[in-house]
């Protein structure tokens, strides 16, 4: 394990800032600099700086003495058309997202003005202000929040709504009524998760309230996504907040266009709920980009979707997404399977053990951040809790290596597999070899197992599960695969 901190520490940092370029622009940086005197207080002074064009996102820090040394000033934005804020020493505002008291909306290029509000100034103090303003002509941030620093096993969900789209839950009265955000963020807090990937379908609009509440939920970390809606299929992206095109067509703007465009962002695509039906019911819902669909553009699978809402037209079938999973699998891919609770109800059917959790997604980090949670879904470095967070864990190692990892094994060499698991119901071990259970299963002793295997040195791949034996049932857990001889 500690082989493999060290080696996630190396990860690239591709997943950071959408396009943060390493060659410094000094026009994108401006400084505004100011004094501070007794005379100054109750008064305002207005300082101008040019916006360039194609700019989509201003990072601004007042650096002051501050009102411990008897200095406190305020920093109001204006654009060239309108007023945009006042009252913060560091915010950020972009064509999507801003600090609040600020406003979001577009960067409009000219003449901006800073109004500076000398709150108070204590006699005799005397001080200088600076105000650094960082612009940037991409949309998402070069800097995320850091909920725990520690490398470890986070859990959380990767696909949820509110009624931003088409999250429905109850009102006061007992109306059906669009389900506000809160409400989501809520029943993911009562699951006890680390992190949540909400996905309104088509729209950016969620991404500003995410960031203003990003604060008080300083134990779950709310990632950035989209279930990008299209005629033919539902894609997950995440991590960027820039617009993706939904518009894809058969020729001209393909679904691979628009995975294109989301990994410019720096972003990743998951297919969902691929296997559900084409009707009225629920139109496009199933994957019908098969036939031209690049899959090695294609970062995971939606291996479980948990739309189990009581009274619902529509179960997910025995294996939910596995088969599509096992068949990129084949074909020499290696898509991370992750499971997605699809919440529609703010919370409202836990108690039916339906909804945001349901399945948990478990990732193995560097950090509590959305870089390092993307990073690890992207290795590999997952399993799933396919009935929630109360779940069992089910891990599975060879050597230094975990899921996701990669290993090599000559032809004849005898490679062991190490399964441990905290479950205490009796769930079986299943272990699969190429999408087939192996022909003689390992046996689970204080809930750990170990399977040795020859190699025939030709390319495989082998995943756990834990199954409760009932029929029809999703497994309890599983675990994304181990590699072998994967060139």
């Amino acid at each position: 394990m500690a082989v493999l901190v060290a080696a996630l520490a190396l990860v690239p940092q591709a997943l950071r800032a959408q396009g943060v370029s390493s060659v410094h622009d000094p026009s994108l940086e401006i400084d505004l600099h100011g004094t501070i005197t007794p005379e100054k207080i109750g008064t305002y002074e207005t300082q101008t700086f040019q916006m360039p064009d194609g700019i989509q996102r201003m990072e601004v820090d007042l650096e002051s003495p501050g009102f411990q040394k008897g200095m406190y000033v305020t920093v109001g934005m204006f654009d060239p058309q309108r007023y945009r804020g006042e009252g913060q020493s560091r915010f950020s505002i972009s064509t999507v997202t801003a600090t609040g008291p600020y406003m979001p909306g577009p960067l409009t290029p000219g003449t901006w003005k800073v109004s500076f509000g000398f709150n108070y100034v204590a006699p005799n103090a005397h001080g200088e202000y600076t105000l650094h303003i960082h612009l940037s002509r991409h949309l998402d941030s070069a800097h995320y929040a850091v909920l725990n620093p520690k490398p470890g096993w986070y859990m959380g969900d990767l696909h949820s709504h509110t009624g931003n789209t088409d999250a429905v839950c109850k009102s006061q009265s007992g109306k059906d009524v669009p389900c506000p955000v809160w409400k989501l963020l809520e029943a993911a807090a009562s699951q006890k998760l680390d992190f949540l990937a909400v996905t309104d379908h088509n729209t950016q609009v969620t991404f500003n309230e995410l960031g203003e509440v990003q604060p008080f939920y300083d134990k779950l970390l709310l990632i950035a996504g989209e279930e990008v809606t299209t005629v033919r299929g539902h894609a997950n992206v995440w991590g960027t907040i820039g617009f993706l095109d939904y518009r894809t067509t058969d020729h001209g703007f393909t679904v691979n266009d628009l995975f294109d465009q989301a990994h410019e962002q720096q972003a990743l695509v998951s297919i969902n709920h691929w296997y559900w039906p084409w009707d009225g019911r629920c139109p496009g819902c199933g994957w019908g980009w098969d036939a031209i669909t690049d899959y090695s553009k294609v970062d995971s699978i939606e291996v479980i979707n948990g739309y189990h809402e009581h009274g619902s037209w529509f179960t997910p079938p025995p294996g939910n997404g596995i088969p599509l999973w096992e068949q990129l699998h084949a074909r020499g891919l290696r898509p991370t399977g992750v499971g997605g609770g699809d919440e529609h109800r703010g919370g409202e059917q836990l108690p039916l053990h339906d909804g945001v959790g349901i399945p948990a997604t478990v990732v193995y980090a560097r950090e509590l951040s959305q870089p390092a949670i993307l990073e690890g879904i992207k290795a590999g470095h997952v399993y799933i809790k396919t009935h929630g967070p109360d779940g069992p864990e089910l891990l599975l190692t060879s050597g230094s290596a975990m899921m996701g990892d990669a290993i090599e094994a000559a032809a004849g060499t005898t490679v062991d597999f190490a399964l441990s698991t905290n479950d205490s119901s009796g769930a079986a071990l299943r272990l699969y070899l190429d999408g087939r259970p192996v022909a003689s299963q390992p046996t689970l002793a204080d809930g750990n197992a170990t399977y040795h295997w020859t190699s025939d040195g030709r390319r495989h791949w082998i995943r756990a599960e834990l199954v409760d034996g009932k029929p029809g049932d999703d497994p309890v857990v599983l675990t994304n695969p181990i590699y072998v001889n994967w060139k």
